[in-house]
């Protein structure tokens, strides 16, 4: 019946008839197909999902219904929707084959030997497809005559930056604040505290500005973007843009990406700025170093090129988080339950790449002597 079809299994069983999910997804359409071949026979139906690879929570749903109605037995459900279904009320519902004890075994919590490191590769390959394709679209699609989505990656770019500037701002600040504070208490013992202005201003342009400000993007942005594709790409959104001829990757996370690369340094310099004036404030009017040593000191220590280095982490960082919510959100694997998962991943995998990253940039500009 197609791909999405339901087969009827030849010459039937002894408990009834047996019926075979025939294509790889297991969708909604494919579920009431099934029904609608279960409805025929009154007796006791085997499902064999083996050949499922991927399924919609309305698909999932359908056969939770058809279990309710009468005896049906599901063998060989793959490792995913077997988590997913049972979450859902309904008892015993992945009963054993009678035939089988090995699938009456508890399922491992454990991944088979090899599959964790297997994902891991795909993901990265797809990571880096993506990475790459991202910048034909950019750098190469234009002069082919392809226009960009600009109006919806100004769009994002909204979402993403302007709409963060006020926590931004306000975590900036205060790391300022926390950096004068904690310099000068050092600095004093030795009749140094005028480096306080030194230690802030570099401090935060070169190191805390972007990787706090990274860290912020990829919680309230990298885990939004992750969270909307996924629920896309589960919902068949995604599905339908190729129907209709539409390339799902420049339409939709060509923008997404194009947003967190250009959102984040603004963001940074932002911070930068916020977090000196926050140091400033705290510096003069509570530690009481004067106005003019405090100006002279930063005027000193801070050069055009500090910025241009936290511009360039910036830019890293942003298109790292972009990348891994987006690539997690197209590998998004069963409903709701997976749409969660990816969401979580989206914001730890982006933090641990943030710094990583960071721990690269730091080491390269050391010994480059920047």
């Amino acid at each position: 019946m197609g791909e999405r079809g339901v087969a009827a299994g030849g010459g039937g069983t002894a408990a009834g008839a047996a019926y075979v999910v025939a294509g790889p997804r297991l969708d909604l359409a494919a579920a009431l197909a099934l029904w609608k071949a279960a409805t025929r026979d009154p007796a006791l139906v085997n499902v064999d999902l083996a050949a499922i690879r991927s399924f919609t929570g309305g698909g999932a749903a359908t056969l939770v219904a058809l279990a309710r109605d009468r005896p049906v037995i599901f063998q060989h459900a793959p490792a995913d929707l077997k988590r997913y279904l049972a979450e859902l009320p309904l008892a015993d519902f992945l009963a054993c084959d009678a035939l089988s004890e090995e699938e009456c075994e508890e399922e491992e919590l454990q991944e088979p030997a090899g599959g964790g490191l297997l994902e891991f590769v795909a993901a990265t390959r797809w990571f880096l497809a993506l990475g790459l394709e991202f910048f034909y679209w950019v750098a190469v699609a234009p002069f082919r005559g392809v226009r960009l989505r600009l109006g919806k990656a100004i769009t994002e770019l909204n979402r993403i930056g302007v709409e963060a500037i006020p926590i931004v701002a306000l975590i900036a600040a205060l790391m300022g604040v926390i950096l004068a504070l904690n310099a000068a208490g050092q600095l004093r013992a030795y009749g140094a505290e005028k480096y306080t202005a030194n230690l802030v201003g570099i401090a935060l342009t070169r190191e805390l500005a972007p990787v706090i400000t990274a860290i912020l993007v990829a919680g309230r942005s990298g885990s939004a973007i992750a969270a909307e594709i996924a629920t896309m790409q589960v919902s068949e959104e995604i599905d339908a843009l190729r129907v209709m001829g539409i390339n799902p990757r420049a339409f939709l996370l060509v923008p997404k990406l194009l947003a967190t690369t250009i959102g984040l340094p603004v963001l940074v310099i932002l911070a930068s700025l916020v977090g000196i004036a926050g140091g400033f404030v705290i510096a003069v009017f509570g530690l009481g170093i004067p106005f003019a040593v405090y100006w002279e000191q930063s005027v000193a220590a801070l050069h055009v090129r500090d910025l241009l280095l936290g511009m360039v982490k910036a830019l890293c960082f942003g298109g790292l988080i972009g990348l891994t919510g987006c690539t997690l959100g197209m590998r998004v694997k069963g409903g709701a339950t997976g749409v969660g998962r990816v969401t979580t991943s989206a914001v730890v995998v982006s933090y641990v790449l943030v710094i990583v990253a960071n721990a690269f940039f730091t080491l390269l500009f050391f010994l480059a002597g920047w």
